[in-house]
C-alpha cells in the first residue's frame, strides 16, 4: 500500500526529518530496570486554539544591499501582524464555542491513564503547568523528589486556512539519580538539572493531524464547519488526537531499536516511512528521523 499523508503545517519539517538520520533513538533498556519513580510534566503555555499563520516570504533580493533588507523585513513584519489580526478574528467564534472546553485536563487524564499502563515507569504525580520557559522546567526538574521526571510538551493548532488541526506531543525524559543519568548519550554544560534536549535519556516528537469534514481553501467556511454544534466536530478530533498521542506515547517507550525496525516499509512525500498501526480511524507511522505521526483516515490515500 501507499501511504500519502499531507500535513499542511509541518510537511517542510517533514521532509528535512526523513532526509537525516534517526535522531531520536528509543529509551534505553536498562532505564526500564532503573526507574524507581517518574513524576509526569504537562507544561501546555497556551489557553485556546489558534491558527499558524505562516511568516511572510518576501526577501530583500534586488533591494539595495542591508536597507533593502530591513526595509523588507519592516514590510513583512506589518503583513504578518495584519494576518494575524485577521487569524484571530475568525477564529473567535470557535474559541467561544469550545470555551468550557478543557484540553489541559483532557491530556492530562488521559496522559496519566495510559502511562499506567507501564508498572515499570511508577509514575506519580501527573501535573499541568502554564509557565513553559527553560527556566521553569529547569527548576521543576531539580525540585522534583521522584528519581525519573517525563515532560509532556502540548500544543494544538489550526493551518493557515483552518482545514487541518494538527495536535502534537513532545515527550523527554531525564533522570534524577547518578545511575539513570549515566545512560545519556550525550551531556549538555548547562548543568545536571538543565531540561535541554542533551541531558534527556528519552526524546521523541508525536503528532496527530485530522482535516475538517469538506474541507475548502475558505479559512471562514472551514472554522464554521468547525464550530457547528457548539464545537461538535472540533471536540470529537480533539479528544480522538489526545488519546491517539498518549497511545503513541506509550507504544514508543515500550518500543526496543529492534521492534522500531519491524514495521511495515511505505512512503511518505516520497520519504521512508514505517507503518506502524491501522485502525478504522486512520494511520500511525513512524519517520526516519523516530518520530511518530497519525492521520485520519480523510488524509490517507491508498
Amino acid at each position: 500500500m501507499r501511504l500519502s499523508i499531507f500535513f499542511a503545517v509541518s510537511s517542510a519539517l517533514l521532509l528535512s526529518a526523513c532526509a537525516t538520520a534517526t535522531v531520536n533513538p528509543p529509551l534505553p533498556d536498562a532505564a526500564r530496570n532503573s526507574i524507581a519513580s517518574t513524576e509526569v510534566v504537562v507544561p501546555i503555555r497556551q489557553s485556546e486554539i489558534y491558527v499558524y499563520v505562516p511568516p511572510s516570504t518576501a526577501n530583500a533580493a534586488g533591494q539595495g544591499g542591508l536597507l533593502g533588507a530591513l526595509v523588507v523585513a519592516a514590510i513583512n513584519a506589518g503583513v504578518d501582524s495584519v494576518r494575524t489580526q485577521k487569524a484571530e478574528t475568525a477564529v473567535k467564534p470557535l474559541r467561544d464555542a469550545l470555551v468550557d472546553y478543557k484540553f489541559d485536563a483532557t491530556l492530562r487524564d488521559d496522559v496519566k491513564g495510559s502511562l499506567a499502563k507501564l508498572p515499570w515507569l511508577h509514575t506519580s504525580d501527573v501535573r499541568v503547568v502554564k509557565e513553559v520557559t527553560p527556566a521553569s522546567l529547569d527548576s521543576a526538574l531539580e525540585h522534583s523528589k521522584a528519581n525519573a521526571v517525563l515532560f509532556t510538551t502540548a500544543d494544538y493548532q489550526l493551518s493557515n486556512d483552518a482545514d487541518i488541526l494538527t495536535v502534537s506531543l513532545t515527550a523527554s525524559l531525564f533522570g534524577n539519580t547518578d545511575a539513570l543519568n549515566a545512560l545519556r548519550t550525550k551531556k549538555t554544560s548547562s548543568g545536571r538539572f538543565s531540561t535541554d534536549i542533551a541531558n534527556a535519556i528519552y526524546y521523541n516528537t508525536f503528532t496527530f493531524v485530522a482535516k475538517v469534514p469538506g474541507a475548502t481553501g475558505d479559512r471562514d467556511h472551514n472554522i464554521i464547519v468547525w464550530d457547528a454544534q457548539n464545537g461538535a466536530a472540533m471536540r470529537a478530533d480533539l479528544a480522538l488526537g489526545v488519546d491517539k498521542l498518549s497511545s503513541m506515547l506509550v507504544a514508543d517507550l515500550q518500543t526496543s531499536a529492534a521492534d522500531r525496525a519491524a514495521g511495515t516499509a511505505s512512503t511518505l512525500m516520497g520519504a521512508p516511512v514505517q507503518i506502524v498501526a491501522t485502525d478504522s480511524y486512520g494511520e500511525t507511522v513512524r519517520l526516519k528521523a523516530g518520530n511518530m505521526e497519525f492521520a485520519e483516515k480523510s488524509m490517507v490515500a491508498p
